[in-house]
């Protein structure tokens, strides 16, 4: 549920090239190719939203012994043209991720390229991509369906809400839609000890001043197999990204309004508000038919009558060697923003057993008192809630607006 849309994407391209052996891009299957093949992974797009942007470069290698392995790509030369004048250079920040400078923000109907070389000396380089505007997202509403797509273990839906917004097409022009979302959900527990506890030391005065958060200590008199889970010390929030190709093309509803274009469906697994932030962003034709090509073969291929897809290639080519099947595209996309509170007032069944429940397959299972034990929120002690792409303890944008 957490991988956003790009690595959903890299993933399952990979798991094809697993599968079927495939020589390149979209040409016949030959079982002659090699089961061991090392394929370049590129992950990037250019938008206009106020984020930090980063490009992506792996390689990853199927094998039958130990599935597929990807390795990121370290000390490469990487950078964005743009226009066909302004080379803007890409530093690498965690390993294989590389970062535009923090101010960077691509602009409608600029053009973008990204060349970079890898610390061998091999040149890699994509094709122009343009940044076309986007239509704005006019509403943003949710129903809620008491037969939802996620089933329990025992087969009974959970219930969901379903997203859906409104838009307006531009008239006498082409455009091609990609959708994306992210969702926050309240989270109650912030850490989990496996043969351990969770230790804070309250440097004082107790309860308003510093804190040593120690975190996670073994302790050898508990068995392996036992968990503690600790509650949140303040407010925080799991981040959820859509996993799913959600792509549209206005080849037969040019200029006509988009009523009820269905973006997600929700899970309930808690009655907590929520909100989710959807994403509009304008695909440049090429891109789209990278996209509709992939989600096409990932919907059509599923049993062993199915003809085996293959390994999409993307707009990047090796410099010296065009035969190299560099899997991934580099885009460059607007971007319209709705952000909508999920309120989950018209929720009026199913079983709701919390996030952490749903998330995990279990109860939490708090740790007995003990002396000596922090003060904060009686004898239990409570963990941080530890930002990153997944968590933040920050009031998500959008929250407290009605």
């Amino acid at each position: 549920m957490r991988k956003t849309l790009f690595s959903q994407i890299i993933y399952w391209v990979i798991l094809a090239c697993l599968v079927t052996l495939l020589q390149s891009c979209i040409d016949a299957y030959d079982p002659g190719t090699p089961l061991n093949a090392n394929l370049l992974v590129v992950s990037g797009l250019v938008t206009n939203l106020d984020e930090n942007q980063t490009i992506s470069l792996s390689r990853s290698r199927s094998t039958t012994d130990s599935g597929t392995i990807s390795i990121p790509i370290r000390r490469a030369t990487v950078s964005v043209l743009v226009n066909g004048i302004t080379p803007v250079t890409l530093l690498e920040g965690q390993p294989g991720i590389y970062s535009f400078p923090a101010d960077f923000r691509g602009q409608a109907g600029s053009t973008y390229q990204l060349r970079f070389r890898t610390e061998e000396g091999t040149a890699y380089e994509s094709s122009v991509e343009t940044m076309a505007p986007v239509a704005p997202i006019q509403k943003t509403y949710d129903q809620f369906n008491p037969q939802g797509p996620k089933k329990t273990a025992d087969g009974q839906n959970v219930p969901a809400n379903d997203i859906y917004i409104d838009f307006q097409d531009p008239a006498n022009e082409r455009n091609f839609y990609l959708w994306r979302w992210h969702l926050y959900e309240m989270q109650q527990w912030c850490a989990t000890c496996q043969q351990g506890r969770y230790i804070v030391v309250d440097v004082g005065p107790v309860s308003s001043g510093p804190i040593d958060v120690i975190g996670c200590v073994r302790d050898t008199t508990l068995s392996t197999f036992i968990q503690f889970d600790y509650p949140c010390r303040s407010l925080c929030w799991d981040i959820f990204y859509n996993t799913d190709i959600d792509i549209f093309s206005d080849v037969y509803a040019n200029g006509q309004s988009q009523i009820g274009h269905k973006v997600a469906s929700i899970p309930i697994y808690q009655r907590d508000p929520a909100l989710i932030v959807v994403e509009q962003l304008s695909l440049s034709p090429n891109a789209y038919r990278y996209y509709k090509l992939f989600a096409d073969q990932v919907q059509n291929t599923g049993t062993l009558a199915d003809s085996p897809p293959a390994p999409i290639s993307g707009n990047i080519k090796n410099l010296a060697n065009s035969s190299e099947n560099v899997i991934g595209y580099f885009s460059a996309a607007s971007a319209a923003v709705s952000h909508h509170k999920i309120t989950r007032q018209d929720v009026t069944t199913g079983l709701f057993q919390g996030l952490f429940y749903a998330i995990n397959g279990r109860s939490p299972r708090l740790e007995s008192s003990l002396p000596g034990s922090s003060t904060y929120g009686g004898s239990v002690a409570s963990a941080l809630c530890i930002p990153g792409r997944t968590r933040t303890d920050q009031l998500p944008p959008g929250w407290n607006d009605k």
